[in-house]
């Protein structure tokens, strides 16, 4: 029940009657916009009651109460004077109750306003708290995606650096084992006209050993005259076949000269042999210690 409903109710059943006379229809309105329609009913009523009035109305000294006033009837059948008196008691009681009930709307009135002032405030704090949170909401929606987008960008950046990091290293060890292959057999090809330019020289050198070696011939010297005279100096003297030959044996000078040009040699091909293992040692992953003494 509506509180301007509960407020009727207290009334006289006189002025209730008369205010649903006047009040008309009230649906579709607020409790506000009703509750302000009966107090302007009960403002309208109460300016007729008191026009009623003459003008020199004393009003008695008290007034009923709701269920006294209901007790009071109609003036029938009393003297036309009497009666005159009775209406304008009943009409001054009237206004006085309804005065009584338009103070009383009016502070429903203002009572329904500030809760209704109270309510719209909480409904605008609350849309605010809503719309502050949507955007908070919002704005960490958008942050996350800056921040996801960034870290995308980020790893994507960091990929390509590492696609092109791998990229350069592969390139730079492939050509560094190109490098090192076309060193090796340049050095190999070095290494073999080394050897055999080498193997020449001992070819050469194991030539003239045996050349030296093979026997040379030499003339027969006269045989000498004997005493007695007997054999004239056209006559020789038989020698043995091995005083025929001559061996040559190389002296010292010449065998130091020898070993000399060969263990220069061996010292070139074993410089060229540890530069070509030092080249490739890294892209081999087993770096190897050559010692030149060991060839």
């Amino acid at each position: 029940m509506s509180s301007y409903i509960a407020l009727l109710q207290q009334q006289p059943r006189r002025i209730q009657e008369e205010i649903a006379g006047h009040i008309g229809s009230t649906a579709g309105m607020s409790e506000v916009q009703a509750a302000t329609r009966y107090r302007d009913v009960a403002v309208w009523l109460r300016s007729v009651k008191l026009a009623a009035l003459p003008p020199g109305f004393s009003p008695p000294a008290g007034h009923l109460t709701a269920q006294e006033f209901n007790g009071t009837g109609t003036p029938v059948g009393i003297a036309p004077e009497l009666a005159e008196i009775m209406n304008q008691f009943i009409a001054y009681e009237s206004a006085w109750h309804l005065e009584n009930f338009i103070h009383q709307l009016s502070v429903l009135i203002g009572q329904l306003h500030e809760t209704a002032r109270r309510e719209a405030q909480r409904q605008a704090e609350q849309a605010a708290r809503q719309l502050a949170q949507r955007q908070a909401e919002e704005a960490a929606r958008q942050l996350a995606q800056r921040q996801a987008e960034e870290a995308a960008r980020a790893y994507a950046q960091q990929q390509a650096e590492q696609a092109a990091r791998e990229l350069a290293q592969r390139q730079a060890e492939e050509a560094a084992q190109l490098a090192a292959q076309l060193l090796a057999e340049q050095q190999a090809r070095e290494a073999a006209q080394a050897l055999a330019e080498q193997k020449a020289q001992e070819a050469t050198i194991q030539e003239a050993r045996i050349a030296l070696e093979l026997s040379t011939p030499v003339a027969a010297q006269p045989a000498a005259v004997p005493a007695n005279g007997e054999q004239g100096w056209n006559e020789s003297v038989p020698t043995d076949s091995a005083a025929n030959r001559i061996v040559f044996i190389p002296g010292p000078a010449a065998m130091a000269e020898i070993d000399r040009a060969t263990l220069a040699l061996k010292h070139s091909v074993d410089a060229a042999v540890t530069q070509y293992a030092s080249v490739i040692a890294p892209y081999l992953n087993a770096p190897q210690t050559f010692d030149a003494t060991a060839h």
